[in-house]
């Protein structure tokens, strides 16, 4: 594999999406975690615990967005200006 070609670059735009991907889904996982309690017993405790696991899930997935879009513009943008001239 040539640094430049089409596969190089698959795989690095391949790894960004695994980084973000792993971020969503431990979100997903803690977020989750915290929204079954109010599904059992419905209470003050339960329904904060709720909303803490809802912003959890949409502060990871910002998050995941955030650091693929960074990432992108510091390898992939750099990275075709390099090697597509």
């Amino acid at each position: 594999m040539e640094l430049g070609s089409k596969t190089h670059k698959h795989l690095l735009l391949k790894g960004i999406l695994k980084v973000a991907f792993k971020t969503v889904t431990l979100g997903l996982f803690i977020g989750v975690l915290l929204i079954i309690p109010s599904i059992f017993r419905e209470n003050t405790f339960s329904i904060g615990l709720a909303f803490l696991g809802d912003a959890i899930i949409l502060g990871a997935l910002g998050y995941a967005l955030f650091i693929a879009f960074q990432k992108y513009q510091k390898i992939i943008k750099p990275f075709d200006e390099t090697y597509n001239n």
